[in-house]
């Protein structure tokens, strides 16, 4: 029968024990990393989402707005409050993440513009809304059309 007391090994001699446990200590380091980069990324892309989900209905509302309107500065002052444009067919908006107007510290740049031509018995109105980063890079973009009969009342 064997005894179940192991020899000490001598300092020269190599435990393969200790070498199984650093081998393991290494995998779950690299799992550990692979696991974290993961979170990151989808952390990432969970932002990304919820700043294009919030540029698409921004962008809805401003269509909305232009077409009861047929006017970007009116769309712009009453989503924003933004006042002073008057007549303008080209408006850019500093707006944070959230796309609420911000002027301190914006992440996006709304920007509208309209075009008008006549079309058969009245006009169509086209509204272009494109957002940018703070580098200039077009990041959501989308357009709308209106059209309005001559027939019809201005509402006032």
């Amino acid at each position: 029968m064997k005894s179940p007391i192991r020899p000490v090994t001598k300092p020269g001699q190599f435990n393969l024990f200790f070498l199984e446990m650093i081998i393991v200590l290494l995998f779950f380091c690299i799992a550990a990393v692979v696991i974290l980069r993961a979170f990151a990324v989808s952390d990432r892309l969970a932002r990304e989402s919820r700043r294009t989900e919030s540029m698409a209905f921004c962008a809805q509302s401003a269509a909305e707005l232009y077409s009861e309107t047929y006017s970007v500065s009116a769309a712009a002052e009453e989503m924003f409050g933004i006042s002073g444009m008057e007549n303008a067919s080209r408006i850019t908006i500093p707006l944070n993440d959230r796309c609420v107007y911000s002027v301190k510290d914006p992440a996006l740049f709304m920007t509208m513009t309209e075009t008008k031509e006549n079309f058969g018995g009245g006009m169509l109105f086209t509204l272009h809304i494109g957002f940018e980063n703070d580098r200039g890079e077009l990041i959501y973009e989308v357009s709308s059309g209106a059209y309005r009969s001559n027939t019809e009342r201005a509402v006032v």
